[in-house]
């Protein structure tokens, strides 16, 4: 690609060392008006000073104007001003050295601005001259109780120091025709070929990996910018492949499901994502690693890999601003400079699923432990004797029967809970009428509702036929009618709605039972779960029931959503789609 070259010209360095020798010329005249300014200043504050006392008698201003003019050079103007600016004497005597002057600067920076002293340069209305004027403020404890104006001609520039500044200035010109005569000889030799750099960029840009000699080549400019530019556009292909490098690393960096965070050789942190950010409430900030994660373990377990420079790993729990199980690796990352990074695996829900596991275990062996050790042990009562007994015997046999069907009930709900989604579709489709389910349900624990004097009321707006795999819908109507009719308290109430609404099918199970507490109903879903003994022994559950409910509703594709209080009862509401 052909670039425009761009020079500096002869021209353009003769104009920036005449802006330079003008800039020069500015500054040093600027310096001398300062300095003889500062000169005059000082002169006429040091007079101030020895004047001063001639103003005060036994702590009092006091103006003798007799000692006063015999104290005033004739070169010089002295004022006498009270404390709001008003003249009380003037070593001109002019009929315009009166009223007052609280709006000259001089004077106006001590009276507005507070300030010790002020000067200023003008030309003077009273004796026609430009003068250069300097008031200091008489203090009595701490009180302004007036102001000591003393001026005098401005003298500007002397001659000695024009001529010295002509001296300068004539310095600087030579100085301006060293450099100008520099440049220009600078200038034709860069017009000659640099005859070594060629071979150099040309094989740096063919074979980067291996060390350049100098070589003969020829010697034209263009090839020389060619091979630069060629050199230049390789470096650009490279910073924009590392750009696009840069880019998919920091999206993989914010889109992981795992935490990651990076300290630096002072254990500040510099990078972190955004799970860790959400994880620990806080926003990316270098910091160090202690305020940053504000977290007792966290600390010690980035303190041990530090200390050890080795990785370390162990589980941690966090409860702000959520409970979570972590579990963080602390690795060394050895580079130019020595940094940490950490990964961290949020394992929450592994605990919870393992946790569930162990409560399912431990609820599913208590529950055929306890109708096995009656069969078994009233088998064994038999064995030994009390067959001969025909009343014993009878009641022993029934006991046997009654808790091999709680065994049978307790097998067949489990089997039911094993079968998936791919086992229910398997079956054939059912067109079944949701009222006429419902219907039968109730028909099968009338006995039950009858005995407890329970009021069920069922209402349904929908007659909709509806095609339903296997017995799925009847199995989610089964188990939440027996709940509502086992933890339903003697004569009291139980409400079935059932409706179509926005293609869905809505069956609401309403009792006004024992309830669930707030607790509880975190983990009423989970297999065997039991809420309390009152609810759960007294009535011979098995804690499956709303476990079988979810389970099928989630394989039609619905929702459940329970709601309850304690002691005022449960409401289940369950949606299918109809399709």
């Amino acid at each position: 690609m052909r670039r425009q070259k761009k020079e500096f010209t002869p021209k353009f360095v003769i104009l920036l060392i005449v802006f330079l020798f003008i800039g020069g010329g500015f500054y040093t005249t600027s310096f001398f008006k300062k300095e003889v300014l500062n000169q005059q200043n000082e002169k006429l504050t040091t007079e101030i000073n020895l004047l001063t006392p001639y103003l005060f008698e036994q702590t009092k201003l006091v103006i003798d104007e007799e000692k006063l003019d015999k104290s005033v050079p004739d070169t010089e103007r002295l004022t006498v001003l009270d404390e709001h600016g008003t003249i009380l004497y003037d070593s001109t005597h002019g009929a315009l050295a009166k009223g007052t002057r609280e709006k000259r600067p001089e004077i106006k920076k001590i009276l507005e601005e507070e300030a010790q002293d002020g000067y200023a340069i003008r030309d003077s209305q009273t004796v026609g001259e430009k003068m250069i004027y300097v008031a200091k403020g008489i203090y009595q404890d701490g009180e302004l109780v007036g102001i000591l104006r003393l001026s005098e001609k401005y003298t500007g520039i002397t001659s000695s120091l024009k001529q010295f500044q002509r001296s300068v200035f004539l310095i600087l010109l030579v100085i301006a025709v060293i450099i100008l005569s520099m440049y220009v000889y600078i200038w034709r030799q860069s017009q000659k070929p640099i005859q070594f750099i060629l071979p150099i960029l040309r094989q740096a840009i063919r074979n980067p990996e291996k060390k350049q000699i100098v070589v003969d080549a020829p010697s034209e400019w263009q090839e020389l910018y060619q091979t630069v530019y060629e050199l230049m556009d390789e470096a650009s292909l490279l910073y924009y492949k590392q750009l696009q490098n840069e880019k998919k690393l920091s999206f993989l960096f914010e889109n992981l499901d795992i935490g990651i965070f990076i300290l630096d050789e002072n254990l500040d942190l510099v990078l972190a994502n955004q799970v860790t950010e959400q994880l620990f409430s806080k926003k990316k900030e270098k910091m160090n690693y202690k305020n940053w994660f504000n977290h007792q373990k966290m600390n010690q377990l980035i303190k041990e890999a530090v200390s050890q420079q080795t990785q370390v790993q162990r589980d941690i729990r966090i409860t702000t601003p959520k409970n979570h199980d972590l579990n963080v690796v602390i690795r060394l990352l050895e580079a130019d400079t020595t940094e940490y990074v950490g990964i961290i695996y949020d394992v929450t829900e592994m605990k919870q699923i393992e946790q569930v596991h162990e409560d399912f275990i431990s609820n599913i062996s208590h529950e055929l432990k306890t109708p096995t050790t009656s069969i078994i042990g009233f088998a064994e009562t038999l064995l030994a004797g009390a067959k001969d007994d025909p009343e014993a015997s009878e009641q022993f046999l029934q006991i046997i029967e009654t808790e091999g069907k709680r065994l049978l009930v307790l097998i067949q709900n489990i089997m039911t809970l094993l079968k998936t989604e791919k086992d229910i579709y398997l079956l054939d489709a059912v067109v079944s009428d949701p009222v006429t389910v419902i219907s039968e349900e109730l028909e099968r624990y009338q006995f039950k509702i009858k005995e407890k004097q329970i009021n069920v009321s069922f209402d349904s707006a929908t007659h909709t036929l509806i095609n339903l795999p296997g017995n799925a819908f009847q199995l989610i109507v089964k188990n939440l009618i027996e709940n509502a009719v086992e933890y339903t308290r003697e004569k009291d109430s139980i409400f079935i709605y059932l409706k179509e609404q926005d293609g869905e099918l809505i069956l609401t199970v309403e009792d006004t039972g024992i309830g669930i507490s707030e607790v509880d109903q975190k983990r009423i879903f989970e297999r065997f779960y039991r809420v309390s003994e009152s609810r759960q022994r007294n009535t011979g559950g098995s804690g499956l029931g709303l476990s079988i409910v979810q389970h099928y509703t989630e394989i039609l594709g619905g929702t459940v959503k329970l709601t309850s209080d304690v002691n005022e009862g449960t409401t289940v509401i369950v949606r299918v789609p109809l399709t």
